[in-house]
C-alpha cells in the first residue's frame, strides 16, 4: 500500500502543472458552493431578524408588507398617518410594556431621515436580540440633536457635532430646511439593517420645523430656531408605532383589540409573519445562485476528468511498466482512485482556506455586521464528502482507458 502511495505522488509530481491547475479548479467550485450556501444562510436569518423582539407594529390601515416596507425598510410610497392620540392611548394597554413612534418622510440627501424618541435606541433588536450600539457619541440630547447610521458617516465623512440640515419629503424637487441646523449628536455601530443608512431626530423637531409647511407650502413664519426649541409642540400625526409586550403569548388579542380601536382605523402588522413574506419573493435568486454553485462544482469534476484523460499519453508507459512488473488492474484503478482523492482533497483544503481568507476580509474591512461562520454546517460537510466520492467514482473513466491500452503499445519504441 504504502508503494502505491509513493508511485501515486511520484506521478503526481512529474505533472504537477496539470495537477494544480485541477486543485485551483475544484478550490473554485468549494468556494463558490460552500461561500453561496454559507451567505444565502447568513443573509436570510439576518434578514429575517431585521427587527427583532418588536411584537407589533401599528399603523393606517396597509397591508403588513407596505407597513414593513415603510417604517422598517424605508421603502415604497408614504402611507397614511395615524393620530399621534393614538399612539398615546394604545401605549397604556396593560399588556403594552414599551411603545415607539415614529415619522418617516423627510431625508437628508439621499438616506432617510425618521423622527422617534430615545425608546427607538433603547428597544430595537435585530439579529439575535442586539442592541443598537453608538461608535460615537450618544443619543439626542438637545432639540436639535440627530443620530446618523454607519453608512451615512462613512460616505459623507460626517463626524460628532457636524451640522447637517434635512429635507422636506424623499422628492427629487425636496426642499431643505436650511434655517433649521441640525447637530450630529450620536454614530451608530454598523447593522447590517437599515438602520445603517438613516438618519435619526426628536419627533418634537419633526414637528417643529414643519409649522411653516401648515398650508402644503413653505412660507417663512421669521421665527428663529431657539424659539422654536422653546415651544411647546406636540405632534399631530406619525407613520406609526414599534409595540413590545409584557408577554408574547398576548400578541393575537393585542393586534385584534388595535383594529377594533374604536377611535380610528388601525392595522397591527406582525413583524416575523411580514419578513417571512418578504423573503418569500427572494427565494428564487436564493436557488439559482446555489444550481450555478452546483453547476460550476460539477464543471470542476470534469475539468479534473479532462486534465486526467489528457494526461494518459504521458503515462501509458508508465502503466505499461507497472503492468509488466506485475500491478493488478485493481492496483491501477486504485492508482487513479487515489490520485483523484488526492486532488479534490486538496481542492477542497485549499478551497476552505481561501474562503476564511475571504470571510475574514470581509468581517475586517466591508461588511462588519454579516457575521458568516468560518466553520462548514452538517448540510456543507455533506457535500464536501460528495464530492469526494464522486471524484473517486469519476476516475474510474480515465482508469478504465488506461487499462484499455495493450502492454505492447505501451512498450513499443516509437521512431
Amino acid at each position: 500500500m504504502k508503494i502505491l502511495w509513493l508511485l501515486t505522488f511520484k506521478s503526481i509530481y512529474n505533472r504537477k502543472i496539470a495537477f494544480s491547475l485541477s486543485i485551483i479548479s475544484i478550490a473554485i467550485s468549494v468556494v463558490l458552493l460552500l461561500g453561496i450556501d454559507r451567505v444565502t444562510k447568513t443573509t436570510k436569518e439576518h434578514f429575517l431578524n431585521t427587527i427583532n423582539q418588536t411584537d407589533l407594529i401599528v399603523a393606517a390601515p396597509n397591508g403588513s408588507l407596505d407597513i414593513l416596507l415603510n417604517l422598517i425598510f424605508h421603502m415604497g410610497e408614504p402611507l397614511k398617518e395615524m393620530d399621534y392620540t393614538s399612539y398615546q392611548t394604545i401605549s397604556k394597554f396593560n399588556e403594552i410594556a414599551w411603545a415607539v413612534p415614529l415619522s418617516v418622510g423627510d431625508s437628508f440627501q439621499s438616506y432617510d431621515a425618521v423622527s422617534t424618541t430615545n425608546d427607538y435606541f433603547k428597544y430595537y433588536r435585530y439579529a439575535t436580540s442586539k442592541n443598537l450600539e453608538f461608535a460615537q457619541g450618544g443619543d439626542f440630547k438637545e432639540f436639535y440633536d440627530v443620530v446618523i447610521g454607519s453608512d451615512v458617516a462613512d460616505t459623507l465623512h460626517l463626524k460628532l457635532g457636524d451640522i447637517i440640515h434635512l429635507s422636506h419629503s424623499r422628492a427629487a424637487h425636496k426642499h431643505t430646511h436650511a434655517n433649521r441646523d441640525f447637530h450630529i449628536s450620536g454614530i451608530l455601530a454598523p447593522t447590517g439593517t437599515p438602520n445603517d443608512e438613516s438618519v435619526f431626530f426628536q419627533l418634537k423637531a419633526d414637528e417643529a420645523i414643519h409649522l411653516e409647511w401648515q398650508t402644503g407650502h413653505f412660507v417663512d413664519m421669521h421665527i428663529s430656531s431657539d424659539e422654536l426649541a422653546r415651544m411647546d409642540i406636540t405632534p399631530k400625526h406619525i407613520s406609526g408605532v414599534l409595540i413590545g409586550l409584557k408577554n408574547r403569548i398576548n400578541i393575537l388579542n393585542v393586534a385584534d383589540k388595535i383594529e377594533n380601536f374604536k377611535d380610528e382605523n388601525l392595522k397591527a402588522a406582525i413583524p416575523a409573519q411580514a419578513l417571512s413574506k418578504l423573503y418569500k419573493l427572494m427565494k428564487n435568486m436564493q436557488e439559482a445562485l446555489t444550481l450555478i454553485s452546483v453547476i460550476v462544482f460539477v464543471a470542476a469534476i470534469f475539468g479534473m476528468i479532462s486534465t486526467m484523460l489528457a494526461t494518459l499519453n504521458d503515462r501509458r508507459r508508465e502503466i505499461a511498466i507497472l503492468r509488466s512488473l506485475g500491478a493488478t488492474v485493481k492496483m491501477i484503478f486504485f492508482l487513479f482512485g487515489m490520485e483523484a482523492f488526492i486532488i479534490v482533497t486538496s481542492g477542497i483544503l485549499v478551497g476552505n482556506i481561501t474562503l476564511d481568507i475571504l470571510i475574514l476580509i470581509n468581517d475586517l474591512f466591508l461588511n462588519k455586521a454579516l457575521q458568516i461562520s468560518y466553520l462548514p454546517s452538517i448540510y456543507e460537510s455533506f457535500m464536501l464528502v460528495i464530492m469526494v466520492f464522486t471524484a473517486i467514482a469519476v476516475s474510474v473513466l480515465p482508469a478504465l482507458k488506461s487499462y484499455k491500452n495493450s502492454l505492447q503499445d505501451g512498450l513499443m519504441v516509437k521512431i
